[in-house]
């Protein structure tokens, strides 16, 4: 034991006579100066026998004190979670000791809780928005569909058969033409003029003398190989064409079907698509008699073919999304597919359904828009029109409803003669309610009609070339007509004249004999040439390019994107991953077992434990204090170590 030179009175314990205190310098020395006649006092375990009968009474309690133990498990296990929760800001709210960091902690964490909670209502709206994007791409290396092709000749009417029935006296044309003449319409004058009202008051005479698919392509050829009418299918329309013809319609007239094989090609060129040679069927009207021209009407008395390329077993509308081909001309059209691949709902509202028609077409928005206003129509004014396509209710066949520009009884002419004007309310009905839909696009919305959400379309690129020259025109009709398949005496006359011509030429060369042609050869010939010209029309359409564009409709903000969002902003506001919403899962089920008693067991051995830890780390402290009470008299005052220790002390050793 060493000795320690302090300054003591001589009133404090164990002060030797020099006055030195001795220190014990460790645990050991300690016990040794206790050893030397001090009797150590008995340890008091106050404070460990208090906490033991806290214990007692609280692993015996209940009802009350039952549930202030449960709320204090509760408690509990939320701090021992949040202590070790991935979220940074809880975290530092169950670690922080002081109130005020605990305070600054939870607003910064309500905070970062609000930001989160508008940025992902953000991207919660974003992605019910269901917005696409349309991307486009090339495909390569695949066959391509080939389109129909419907045909329409712009004179509506075939004048060789018109000639035909006028000659046999089987119709009632001319009592219809001398009706009109006379009779007085007013302002529908115009309208009762029209193709349109011929067919609607004589719909079998109307189809009669329309054009017929013999008279019409006299000549055709597909992919290198010959084609017939068999390949050709009727589409009749009322108001500006009568009788069309489409090539490769998709639908099987046999079994009423679309059809299942399809039409594709592997090549390109004019050489390997669809060529046609058609006949006009230009012929001499009756003697004195003049068509009827309409100013209003923009787009027939010409002379030509109107052609519509469109997908196969689509609803033509030659009219309104067709082209004009010119007699006299050769005509290309180069092809190029387009696929349009749109989303059904919820990111669009494209359609499967199809269209039923006068049969079953694939849809087309148009197509579907012209149903609808036939319905609408049939709906307000009880009758149909020829100006739009015809739907099974509406079949001319059925004959269950009436054209609204029919008139009744027109056939006695007399009654009409004297009114001062002939009222048709059905027809004013009509012109009203179509003039009201197509200023006002409002009806739109209750047709239900949609895109398609696969579509074909086709880019076209046409060129035109003079045809046929003068010098082949004669080897061109020997070639496409045969004496007995001429209907039309035009042309009839002028192969007639032609062959004679030729015949006497050639006689002219077996002579060895020089002629040159006189001023009615040259006369004949100007003739004939004009005549063909203004009869024979050349049409190739082909594909000029087998890559095929594809338009696809791709969702802007799927689920996954959200996914990666959410996952973002909680992580920037909230320092929260999946993880973390596992510990909050767990937090729940431990509250919700606790909450039902299944923890029970658990809580009471657990807090067993953690009583008897607290007990033996409280008989440690009052060991301790007990100790330190005993030997309190090696301690001086507080107020003695301010005091200056004196410089002139030495060292007892």
């Amino acid at each position: 034991m060493s000795m320690t030179r302090v300054h003591c009175s001589c009133g404090t314990p164990m002060c030797t006579s020099n006055g030195y205190v001795p220190i014990a310098k460790d645990r050991h020395d300690r016990f040794k100066l206790r050893d030397r006649g001090h009797k150590p006092e008995p340890m008091k375990f106050e404070g460990f026998t208090k906490y033991l009968t806290h214990h007692d009474d609280h692993t015996t309690s209940k009802g009350p004190k039952r549930k202030k133990q449960k709320q204090a498990s509760a408690l509990r296990i939320m701090s021992e979670l949040g202590s070790e929760s991935n979220a940074h800001g809880l975290a530092k709210i169950a670690t922080s000791v002081t109130t005020k960091r605990k305070v600054l902690w939870s607003l910064l964490v309500i905070i970062g809780f609000t930001a989160a909670t508008m940025q992902l209502s953000l991207l919660v709206s974003k992605f019910l928005a269901y917005q696409v994007v349309e991307v486009s791409q090339m495909k390569e290396g695949m066959p391509v569909e080939f389109p129909s092709v419907t045909l329409c000749n712009i004179a509506t009417i075939s004048l060789t058969k018109v000639n035909e029935l006028i000659i046999r006296n089987e119709t009632d044309i001319m009592s219809w033409f001398t009706f009109i003449k006379n009779a007085k319409f007013g302002e529908h004058t115009d309208r009762m003029d029209s193709h349109q009202a011929f067919y609607e008051n004589l719909p079998e005479v109307g189809k009669a003398i329309g054009h017929s698919i013999d008279n019409f392509v006299i000549s055709c050829r597909f992919n290198t190989k010959p084609c017939s009418s068999a390949n050709f299918t009727l589409y009749f329309d009322g108001k500006n064409y009568y009788n069309c013809f489409t090539f490769n319609s998709g639908y099987d007239e046999v079994k009423k079907e679309p059809k299942e094989q399809k039409l594709l090609m592997h090549t390109t060129g004019p050489q390997n698509g669809l060529s046609v040679i058609l006949s006009l069927e230009n012929d001499n009207p009756p003697a004195g008699a003049y068509g009827l021209y309409d100013v209003k009407n923009h787009i027939a008395f010409s002379g030509g073919v109107r052609a519509q390329v469109h997908a196969p077993n689509t609803m033509p509308s030659p009219a309104d999304h067709g082209f004009d081909v010119p007699p006299g001309y050769s005509t290309s059209v180069g092809l190029k597919a387009v696929l349009h691949a749109r989303l059904p709902n919820p990111h669009g509202n494209c359609t499967y359904n199809h269209l039923e028609g006068d049969r079953s077409y694939r849809n087309t928005i148009f197509s579907c828009l012209q149903l609808c206003k036939q319905r609408i129509l049939v709906h307000w004014c009880g009758c149909k029109t020829a100006a739009l396509p015809m739907y099974k209710e509406t079949d001319p066949k059925k004959q269950n409803l009436p054209f609204c520009g029919a008139i009744k009884n027109w056939r006695n002419t007399e009654a009409y003669l004297n009114k001062s004007r002939v009222d048709i309310d059905t027809l004013k009905c009509e012109e009203d309610l179509l003039n009201n839909l197509n200023n006002d696009r409002s009806y739109e919305n209750k047709c239900n009609c949609f895109q398609p959400c696969d579509e074909t379309s086709y880019q076209k690129s046409i060129s035109l070339s003079y045809w046929p020259l003068e010098f082949y025109q004669l080897d061109a009709l020997r070639n496409l007509y045969q004496n007995n398949t001429i209907t039309s005496s035009l042309i009839k006359e002028v192969r007639e004249k032609m062959d004679n011509l030729q015949s006497r030429f050639d006689q002219y060369l077996l002579e060895n004999r020089r002629e040159e042609y006189n001023q009615t050869d040259l006369d004949t010939l100007i003739r004939a040439s004009t005549v063909v010209r203004q009869n024979l029309i050349r049409l190739n359409i082909y594909l000029e390019d087998l890559s095929v564009v594809e338009f696809k409709q791709m969702p802007a903000y799927e689920l996954a994107d959200l996914f990666a969002d959410i996952g973002g902003t909680l992580g920037l506001w909230m320092g929260i991953s999946v993880l973390t919403i596992m510990e909050l899962v767990e937090l729940l089920i431990r509250v919700t077992m606790l909450l039902f008693d299944s923890e029970s067991s658990t809580v009471n051995s657990s807090l067993d434990v953690g009583d008897t830890k607290e007990s033996q780390s409280m008989l440690n402290i009052n060991h301790d204090n007990s100790i330190s009470n005993k030997y309190n008299h090696f301690q001086y005052d507080k107020p003695f170590f301010h005091q200056p220790i004196a410089r002139t002390a030495e060292s007892p050793i």
